[in-house]
């Protein structure tokens, strides 16, 4: 069995953990809004300098540096739990942290003079943040491979740290040879190292793959309304068209929003925009997709629903709009919509087929409502 003293295994995890701290230095200053990567960070800087206490104690294992070492790896260990917490966006879990290494320093430090002890309660410490890290991988279920990556690396390390604490009551009970035990834990705190290593790559790919995400999630989202933009409906309809249950359509264009903004100004227009995309929003179910496609063009993809379904939905939309006025500054504006209708199966081509049927009704309706307009007087719309 290759010899492996702990001096050299301590000038290994001080290497390795300042190759993965400058990493995670990269991630949190590129990436600065992702406060998960500060606490992996944190927890990388902190085990760099834990590792640097534990070489001052030597082969000897000299009292204070160890204590004091471990103590600071143990609490760096706990910032990969607070850094998963916080790439689930939950708050909190530093006082358990500090709680967790308060009772491993505390103990450690009744341990003085029992080094197998101190060992045992350095591989408990270790091992508890660890299971906590896997148990709450394993109950938020994160996809991707980073965090499959990850709880087998938290599962082979706390597995060594197990080793350690086993191994450590055996050389207590005099049932396992010093010379044994020293060369096992050598190699458990060789594969907690590079577990280490492993478990932060799998940390990485879930920051790149949740950044992926959220540029995907920005790619079809129109910045104004928050409502999903021309691509992200395309999508959406395609998906509906391999489904093939069969959907509808609502095509949807305010009024003279050209003289809203012309009079009041684009603020005002903007304003407007966004307060008829909740308008809209609030009159589908949760299942629609409703999205701006431009300018003051929305629609709306209603899966499952029929042409009358969708009559329905629009009947609404226009009586929410005369019941729900558009305040600005003070003043109500009136606003209206015209919208056309159709169903998949009126159109058997393509899905811009099915939205160029909306289309010519949409254009029907926008006649009817200057035809109506044109024969009575034109009510102002600050009332």
């Amino acid at each position: 069995m290759l010899d492996l003293d702990f001096l050299t295994l301590y000038i290994v995890i001080f290497l390795n953990s300042l190759t993965v701290t400058v990493v995670w230095a990269a991630f949190a200053y590129i990436y600065r809004p992702h406060s998960a990567s500060v606490h992996w960070l944190a927890a990388c800087a902190l085990s760099l300098v834990g590792g640097i206490v534990l070489a001052v104690q030597g082969n000897e294992g000299a009292l204070v540096p160890a204590i004091a070492g471990n103590t600071i790896i143990i609490f760096g260990f706990s910032q990969f739990w607070i850094g998963l917490r916080r790439f689930r966006n939950m708050a909190g879990g530093q006082g358990a942290a500090v709680a967790i290494t308060a009772i491993a320093f505390g103990l450690m430090v009744a341990m003085h003079d029992n080094d197998r002890g101190r060992a045992m309660v350095y591989a408990g410490g270790q091992s508890t943040v660890m299971l906590v890290c896997l148990i709450h991988l394993l109950r938020n279920r994160l996809p991707g491979i980073g965090a499959f990556i990850a709880i087998v690396a938290f599962s082979v390390a706390g597995l060594g740290q197990i080793m350690v604490i086993v191994t450590n009551w055996a050389v207590l009970a005099g049932t396992l040879d010093y010379a044994v035990y020293y060369a096992l834990a050598s190699y458990a705190l060789l594969c907690t190292v590079f577990s280490g290593t492993v478990w932060n790559l799998g940390f990485a790919m879930m920051t790149v793959d949740s950044l992926h995400q959220r540029l995907a999630r920005l790619s079809e989202t129109d910045e104004l309304t928050g409502l999903a933009n021309r691509r992200a409906l395309q999508r959406a309809l395609d998906a509906a068209g391999l489904r093939g249950s069969g959907h509808s359509v609502l095509l949807i264009d305010l009024n003279d929003f050209k003289p809203l903004n012309d009079t009041h100004g684009h603020a005002a227009g903007d304003a407007a925009l966004q307060f008829f995309g909740r308008l809209i929003s609030e009159c589908v179910r949760s299942t629609d997709v409703v999205a701006r496609i431009g300018g003051d063009e929305f629609c709306i993809l209603l899966p499952g629903a029929t042409r009358d379904d969708a009559e329905e939905i629009a009947r609404e939309i226009r009586t929410r709009l005369q019941d729900t006025p558009f305040m600005w500054q003070g003043r109500s504006l009136a606003l209206s919509a015209s919208i056309g209708a159709a169903q998949s199966r009126e159109a058997m081509g393509t899905q811009e087929d099915l939205v160029a049927v909306a289309d010519r009704r949409l254009y029907k309706d926008k006649v009817l409502h200057k035809t109506v307009e044109s024969q009575v007087q034109p009510s102002k719309m600050v009332s």
